[in-house]
């Protein structure tokens, strides 16, 4: 045990959890799955499996495990249940504003956070009430989309289900208000990150046609505003994940751009001819979604516009 610059005490990951690096567990997983065509579900699956049962040890060891009013939930990938090999955690602390004194809160956000800085992934983190959760996406777009998908990893499920409830309810209820600035904050990362399609090193994540797109196609509808397209989606938003995965246990590193040098080994491990197939699968995946979210995006302002429009008295 050591002392954190607020004087609390810092536990070791290994004394808290007692189940070692999740970061080495994350990627032997991974490294003992199938990376065929078809087999990434059931690989993210497994990953999905062990980080939720290594993060639930460690709630429990460090004190939250049968508190009334607290809970460790997910956003993101985890959220999703999209968890890559070497993906970023992006957890809350959630609480009643009750259940726990912000001394207590603090205590126990510490004998979370450090173990899982210890355990070699990246971290996003924060504590919040469910009030506080809700503010918060009502006043930031990114935010709002990311706790439509909350999921609880541990502690008092039904504060997370009602977390999850109210923020869907809100951002139905507003979506038709929000939906132009919405709109305009997909095309400004569009135009920072371009058309994955056309990129001989691809930003798999934030490009046109890449995976936070599905995302974006998930929150429309969420919205009620439109449908979501079906049929070649999903395949593609697979494949995109599949190689992500390969491109995290390739580098051994957590990111989302497929630089040339890794292209090889990449289209190696995914069972591709070479280079050139890999990048014609990215770039075809990244055309469907982008056709997706296009569509998807233009049905949705023509459903706003009718609503804008009153009928008068018949002459």
């Amino acid at each position: 045990m050591t002392t954190t610059p607020t004087g609390r005490l810092r536990p070791d990951a290994h004394a808290v959890s007692g189940r070692g690096r999740l970061r080495a567990r994350r990627l032997a997983v991974a490294g003992n799955r199938s990376f065929a065509p078809g087999a990434g579900a059931a690989r993210r699956a497994a990953i999905d499996e062990v980080t939720r049962t290594w993060l639930t040890g460690l709630f429990e060891d460090a004190g939250g495990g049968g508190l009334d009013g607290v809970a460790l939930a997910a956003v993101g990938s985890l959220g999703r249940h999209e968890s890559g090999p070497l993906s970023d955690l992006d957890l809350v602390l959630l609480h009643d504003g009750r259940a726990l004194d912000e001394r207590a809160l603090g205590t126990l956000a510490d004998r979370l956070w450090y173990p899982i800085w210890d355990s070699g992934l990246a971290l996003d983190h924060s504590v919040r009430s469910a009030a506080e959760c809700r503010s918060v996406a009502r006043e930031d777009l990114s935010a709002a989309v990311g706790l439509l998908d909350l999921s609880l990893v541990a502690g008092d499920e039904e504060l997370v289900a009602g977390v999850r409830s109210t923020v869907s309810h809100d951002w139905r209820s507003g979506a038709r208000t929000r939906l132009p600035q919405f709109v305009e904050t997909v095309r400004a990362r569009h135009h920072r990150h371009g058309d994955l399609s056309q990129q001989v090193e691809p930003d798999l994540k934030e490009a046109l046609g890449g995976l936070r797109d599905v995302t974006v196609l998930d929150a429309l509808t969420r919205a009620w505003l439109t449908d979501r397209p079906h049929g070649a989606v999903e395949p593609a938003l697979h494949h995109l994940l599949d190689v992500r995965d390969a491109l995290h246990v390739v580098t051994g590193r957590g990111r989302d751009r497929l630089l040339r040098e890794e292209h090889d080994a990449v289209a190696a491990l995914l069972g591709l001819g070479d280079a050139d197939e890999l990048l014609t699968s990215v770039s075809t995946s990244a055309r469907t979604i982008a056709w997706a979210l296009e569509s998807t995006m233009r049905r949705a302002g023509q459903s706003q516009r009718a609503r804008t429009l009153r009928v008068g008295p018949r002459r």
